[in-house]
């Protein structure tokens, strides 16, 4: 009963923690709205077309700190006596949760961001040195190719798919197909939210994305977002 009170507590919060979004926040308090300026999607790809790099920076870090949280408070509360525990189903519940939380808000009618910046605070946590290279790895990529939505998949698909692959083969039982259902759950999540950016990739019709400074062609006085 308790064990289930604390997965419970893990869910609901981790969901509402995915709901702060930090790109909307700071372009609140530039007294504008992230979700009417060129994509409309309120994330750090958006923030560094519009703001430009300082603000970009501050909202991939807010955002993976964001899905960092969440990760670490369930690892730890779901362990053994409030210990990190080899079992990590508490990180990998609280990650899946968090950025179900942060695409589909439902404090923001569900029409939140894409969960790239807040999948790497979940790698971080799960696997720090792989995410660090892998993430150094997307930006040198989008540096070259300007191509923000396959370096998003980049970065997180490397650190997702090892994490499978540790769960499969250092994990026994129902627990470990449970976690690999989260992990590709999560992944499913981020990859359903770039729908439309794969969409156009194929059709030739994906935007580039220009990290440092501000994109001048960017719609900043978009009135319906899409």
């Amino acid at each position: 009963m308790i064990y289930a009170l604390k997965i419970a507590a893990v869910v609901i919060g981790s969901y509402l923690f995915g709901n702060i979004n930090p790109a909307l926040i700071i372009s609140k308090l530039k007294k504008q709205d992230i979700r009417k300026m060129d994509s409309g999607n309120p994330g750090s790809m958006n923030m560094f077309r519009n703001y430009g790099v300082v603000l970009g920076v501050v909202t991939l870090l807010c955002d993976a700190i964001k899905g960092a949280i969440p990760c670490i408070l369930g690892w730890w509360l779901l362990g053994d006596e409030f210990r990190f525990s080899p079992d990590r189903f508490g990180l990998y519940l609280g990650g899946f949760c968090v950025i179900l939380g942060h695409i589909f808000p439902v404090f923001l009618k569900f029409k939140g961001g894409k969960g790239i910046a807040s999948s790497i605070g979940v790698c971080l946590v799960a696997d720090p040195i792989v995410t660090l290279i892998t993430f150094v790895i997307g930006v040198i990529f989008i540096l070259i190719t300007k191509m923000g939505s396959i370096t998003s998949f980049i970065i997180i698909s490397i650190p997702l798919a090892i994490e499978g692959l540790k769960v499969s083969s250092s994990v026994n039982g129902y627990i470990a197909v449970v976690q690999l259902l989260l992990i590709f759950a999560l992944f499913s999540l981020t990859l359903f939210a770039h729908r439309k950016n794969v969409v156009k990739l194929f059709t030739g019709k994906e935007s580039k994305t220009v990290l440092f400074g501000k994109n001048k062609s960017a719609k900043k006085n978009k009135s319906v977002s899409k």
